[in-house]
C-alpha cells in the first residue's frame, strides 16, 4: 500500500461520480471511467485481504497510515464522502466492478445503500479515533493549508471575472498559518518543503508563505510584521492567474511573445491586489511587483532605483526561488533540496538574492534540507527527517537498505554529513520523500 496507489484511487473515484451525472449507464465514458476505479482499487488493496480508507478532520487514513499529501490534493472527494455521512470505506477481497458503480452512484446520489455483504463496505470503522489521532499531529497546519487553498481558489474566480482581489480574508488566512509556525515551527517548515503534487500556483504560494514566514520569524519580525509579509508572500504570483495557462505550463524554452506575457505577472498581480480591498494590500502589491525584481535591481519589471527592494519582497524571492526549485511540474522534475539550496546560495553570490537573508534561510533548512535523499557510504538511501544546524548531525532514517530493499517503517537516527556519498533523485529509487518524513517524523513522535 502506497500514498500514490491511493491518490489514483481518489481521483478516478472523482471521475466515476462525475460521470454518473453526465452520461447514462452503459455509456462508453462510464465503462472507461468504471474500469480506471476498478483497476485503481485493485491496486491500492493488491496483496490484502482488506484495506480501510478511513475520513478523519480533514485527513485521509489507509488503514492507520496518514495519507498527507492525499488529504490535501482531494480535499473536494473528503468534502464529497464526508457530506454522504461517510467515515470509513473498506475494501474486502477482490472489489467487483458492480460494487464500485454502485460506490459511485451513491456518492452521486443516484443509488441506495450498499450492500453490507459486497467487497466495497461503508462506515464498519475498525479504527477508534485514538488510533488515527496518534497518527495526525500535523493536521491543525494541514487544517489551515486547505483554508488557504480555499481562500486562493476564491481570489482566482474573483479575478476571473475581472474583479479586484479582495485580500480581507488574506489576513485571517495568514493568522491561521502564522499561529502554526509559532505552535509547530518544524511542522510547518516540514509541509512547505515536502510535496508530491502537480497543481502549481496555489501550492506554490502557500509553500513561499510558510517559509517566509519561518525567515521572518527567524529574523525577529513582530507579529503584526509577520502578517504583512505573510499577506505579500501569500499573494504574490497573482498575476499569474491572468497569464494564459499554456504559457504558464509551456515545457520548453519560451519565445519572445510568451516570455512577455510571464513578465506581466508581477504588474497583473499588483494591480489586482490595489483595485481590491483589504488590511495591508499596499505592502502586499508591493511584494507581487517586486519579487523578481532582484536584490541588485537587474531583474523585471524595473523599478525605480532607491537603496533596496521592500525587506519583504526580498524575503519572498528567495523563497519563491526555493520552492519553485523543488516542486515537480507537469514538464521536469523536482530538484534535490540541496541541490536547488546551492542554486539560492549562487543567487546570493550572484547579487540576484539578498545574501544576509540567505544566509539565515540556509541556517534554517540546513545544509540537508528535510526531505533530501542521500546515498551514504553504506550503499544504503537515508531520507533527511530533520536538518543538522550549525555542524549538529541531522536526523534521517534508512529508505532502502543495503540489498535494495525498502524499509517499511524507517527509524530515525542522526547522520553525520561525511557519511553522505550523492544525492538521489526520488525517481531514480521509486521513493516519495514526503510520506517517508513524515512517516518517520510521526514515529518518532
Amino acid at each position: 500500500m502506497s500514498e500514490a496507489t491511493t491518490s489514483d484511487f481518489l481521483g478516478s473515484l472523482r471521475r466515476a461520480v462525475s460521470n454518473v451525472h453526465l452520461y447514462p449507464k452503459g455509456h462508453p465514458q462510464s465503462d472507461v471511467a468504471l474500469d480506471m476505479l476498478t483497476e485503481t482499487t485493485g491496486a491500492m488493496a493488491a496483496g490484502y485481504d482488506q484495506v480501510v480508507l478511513s475520513m478523519m478532520d480533514n485527513a485521509f487514513y489507509l488503514d492507520r497510515q496518514l495519507l498527507p499529501q492525499a488529504s490535501l490534493e482531494y480535499r473536494d472527494i473528503y468534502r464529497l464522502l464526508h457530506g454522504r455521512g461517510l467515515d470509513s470505506i473498506s475494501i474486502v477481497g477482490r472489489p467487483t466492478i458492480g460494487d464500485l458503480a454502485e460506490l459511485a452512484d451513491f456518492l452521486a446520489d443516484e443509488g441506495s445503500d450498499i450492500p453490507a455483504d459486497g467487497t466495497i463496505r461503508l462506515n464498519e470503522r475498525p479504527y477508534n479515533r485514538s488510533e488515527l489521532l496518534k497518527q495526525a499531529s500535523m493536521s491543525e497546519i494541514r487544517r489551515s493549508y486547505t483554508a488557504s487553498l480555499d481562500f486562493l481558489t476564491g481570489v482566482a474566480e474573483s479575478m476571473a471575472e475581472e474583479d479586484g482581489a479582495d485580500i480581507t480574508d488574506a489576513v485571517w488566512t495568514v493568522e491561521q498559518l502564522l499561529e502554526q509556525v509559532l505552535l509547530q515551527p518544524g511542522s510547518s517548515l516540514l509541509l512547505s518543503t515536502l510535496k508530491t503534487h502537480d497543481e502549481y500556483t496555489f501550492y506554490h504560494s502557500i509553500n513561499t508563505c510558510l517559509l517566509a514566514l519561518t525567515v521572518g520569524q527567524a529574523i525577529g519580525l513582530t507579529n503584526e510584521q509577520l502578517i504583512e509579509l505573510g499577506v505579500g508572500s501569500l499573494l504574490h504570483d497573482l498575476g499569474k492567474i491572468r497569464v494564459p495557462i499554456e504559457v504558464i505550463q509551456y515545457p520548453g524554452r519560451l519565445d519572445d511573445a510568451m516570455w512577455a506575457e510571464i513578465k506581466r505577472h508581477p504588474h497583473e498581480g499588483a494591480q489586482a491586489i490595489l483595485a481590491g480591498s483589504g488590511r495591508g494590500q499596499e505592502v502586499a502589491a508591493l511584494v507581487a511587483l517586486e519579487h523578481h525584481a532582484r536584490y541588485d535591481l537587474t531583474g523585471y519589471p524595473a523599478v525605480a532605483r532607491r537603496e533596496r527592494l521592500h525587506l519583504y519582497s526580498r524575503i519572498t524571492a528567495i523563497c519563491d526561488v526555493y520552492d519553485a526549485l523543488t516542486t515537480r511540474r507537469a514538464y521536469k522534475r523536482a530538484m534535490p533540496p540541496a541541490s536547488a539550496l546551492k542554486i539560492v546560495i549562487q543567487g546570493a553570490a550572484e547579487g540576484q538574492l539578498d545574501p544576509d537573508l540567505v544566509q539565515v534561510f540556509v541556517s534554517i533548512l540546513g545544509i540537508f534540507p528535510a526531505g533530501s535523499l542521500l546515498r551514504l557510504d553504506t550503499g544504503e538511501v537515508a531520507v533527511v527527517v530533520a536538518a543538522g544546524h550549525d555542524g549538529d548531525a541531522m536526523q534521517a532514517a534508512i529508505a532502502v537498505g543495503t540489498d535494495g530493499e525498502r524499509i517499511v517503517h524507517p527509524e530515525p537516527f542522526e547522520l553525520s554529513v561525511g557519511r553522505v556519498t550523492d544525492l538521489v533523485l526520488p525517481d531514480e529509487v521509486g521513493l516519495d520523500p514526503a510520506s517517508l518524513v513524515e512517516s518517520a517524523h510521526l514515529d518518532h513522535n
